[in-house]
């Protein structure tokens, strides 16, 4: 069961990265996490569950320096998640210090022939509790240590992990509520908790295996603190599918919300008066000429409300001053274009006179308005002039 949960989590961590990696660059310290959980436990039940010697030769020893990225990967996560951006501080090579200090450990065994691994994995599988503290795949010191310590410091990272959750929530002043908090908070809150257990409980277990609590693998498997972890494993692969928005980007399907119907004021024959003034505004060449021209400007010319001008445009015009003002822009271009403005002048300073802030955003809303680019329109209107 572990391993195919194991073989699982990796396979949805690989495509949520695959999907959402573009997206959001923060996706790669979740599924960094997921896939390195996902190692040791596989180590674990070659180990543990299900020994086999081959398997043992490939993941043990190669597989150590994974178990202390577990942590600061999901702390980045989580922080990362907190603050809605990815953040890059002097201080974050830090958290690597222990993976890089495993990994030179380490590093010789690497190159180590494949039959003297299968030497000490046999080792293992005969004697594990007593060849497990004097089989050494490190130099720097016991690689029995790498065990001891891995869940303390996943233990120490997801306890941190929770505190960031909670300050963040207490800072703002919001209380967390499975029923009304949001999903991506949600998320946070129990795949953190999954990986405290989790850690907890693998404290638990490995303390009781060195201090001779179990003596023998059909122990272990039989402890209450391994089928916990089984069970918190299992809830992994379940959980990425029960939050598809914030592992894939992908929205849950929702009815759609009806828009709310237009409640016309009682003065609204008034208002339809204001908008005419508006619009008669908005056409004179010189405000069409700034390019900041918009509700402030209105309202400070008229004398309006802002919620005035509103009411104006969604109410009794039903658009946006943004597609009023391209509209009325555009017709002032055609207007100088028709002039034959183009002759006297360049076309920047007919996109300028109409207001635009550049070339790019002229062209575009011509063609919007009108299907042309101002030179189509320029030929169009030569052709129509031309005397038969």
């Amino acid at each position: 069961m572990v391993l195919s949960i194991s073989i699982t989590v990796i396979l949805l961590s690989l495509l949520l990265l695959y999907n959402n990696f573009s997206k959001n660059k923060n996706s790669l310290y979740i599924c960094g996490s997921l896939i390195c959980m996902s190692i040791i436990a596989i180590l674990h039940h070659f180990s543990v569950i299900e020994p086999n010697v081959f398997w043992i030769a490939i993941f043990s020893g190669h597989s150590l320096p994974f178990g202390f990225l577990i942590g600061p990967f999901l702390y980045f996560y989580t922080r990362n998640a907190l603050a809605g951006k990815i953040i890059h501080r002097p201080t974050d090579g830090l958290h690597y210090i222990s993976f890089l200090i495993v990994l030179i450990s380490i590093f010789p065994y690497y190159f180590t022939p494949f039959d003297y691994k299968l030497k000490l994995a046999q080792m293992l599988v005969a004697d594990a509790n007593n060849m497990i503290t004097k089989i050494n795949f490190s130099w720097l010191y016991p690689s029995y240590w790498n065990i001891l310590l891995r869940p303390v410091f996943l233990l120490t990272y997801t306890v941190f992990s929770i505190y960031l959750i909670f300050h963040k929530l207490k800072q703002k002043k919001i209380p967390f509520s499975f029923k009304t908090s949001e999903s991506s908070l949600k998320w946070l809150v129990i795949i953190n908790s999954i990986f405290l257990l989790i850690s907890l409980l693998y404290s638990l277990l490995t303390a009781n295996f060195f201090l001779r609590f179990v003596q023998n693998r059909e122990e272990i498997n039989s402890s209450p603190f391994s089928y916990l972890v089984y069970v918190l494993m299992c809830s992994l692969p379940i959980l990425m599918l029960v939050f598809p928005e914030i592992l894939y980007d992908v929205k849950k399907n929702k009815k759609p919300s009806k828009p709310e119907p237009v409640v016309e004021a009682d003065n609204h024959e008034e208002f339809v008066k204001t908008t005419h003034l508006i619009l008669d505004f908005l056409k004179k060449e010189e405000n069409l000429a700034n390019p900041k021209l918009g509700v402030t400007s209105i309202c400070s010319a008229l004398g309006l409300s802002k919620e005035d001008v509103d009411y104006c445009f969604t109410v009794v015009l039903k658009t946006k001053i943004a597609a009023i003002k391209k509209q009325l822009r555009v017709e002032l271009a055609k207007e100088e274009l028709k002039k034959g403005m183009l002759l006297d002048h360049s076309m920047e300073g007919i996109w300028m006179k109409a207001g635009f802030t550049s070339k790019t955003s002229f062209f575009v809303a011509f063609k919007e308005v009108t299907g042309l680019t101002p030179l189509e329109y320029v030929k169009l209107v030569v052709e129509e002039t031309k005397p038969e």
